[in-house]
């Protein structure tokens, strides 16, 4: 089963990444808005697609994955376009979010693509037949 590792900030997903970051470790990359004392991110968008990308990591994700949950910060914060907002910057580059990263590969998806079903499978079914030839090994 995948672990999942809740990620507030840039320093603190750069930290996780220097313990986590091995070789062959699958490491998926989920980034939202800041959520409120509710459990509701200021982000409508992130909003929108947080069932779909919840139903997707429990059905398709790879069982010895890990899932960055990353808070990228208030609106005030995202909507920083300066080089201050490290998220935007590589190896991140965010546009938009919500946005789902594969750690050291180039598959992501942005936006309303996170709202397409077909394209959330296709998404972590890549991972998997990708790990089962590159040996994937338990991120924990």
């Amino acid at each position: 089963m995948p672990q999942y590792v809740p990620i507030t900030g840039y320093e603190q997903l750069e930290d996780a990444l220097k313990v986590h970051a091995k070789n062959n470790c699958l490491i998926y990359m989920y980034f939202f808005g800041e959520k409120d004392s509710k459990g509701r991110s200021w982000c409508p968008d992130c909003v929108a697609v947080e069932d779909a990308v919840e139903t997707a990591f429990r059905e398709y994700s790879h069982p010895n994955s890990l899932i960055y949950t990353v808070d990228v910060g208030n609106r005030a914060a995202w909507k920083d376009k300066s080089p201050a907002n490290k998220f935007r910057l590589s190896p991140y580059n965010l546009t938009v979010i919500p946005a789902l990263l594969r750690w050291n590969n180039s598959e992501r998806l942005d936006g309303d693509q996170l709202l397409r079903p077909d394209m959330l499978k296709l998404f972590f079914e890549e991972a998997k037949s990708q790990s089962s030839t590159d040996k994937t090994i338990p991120c924990k």
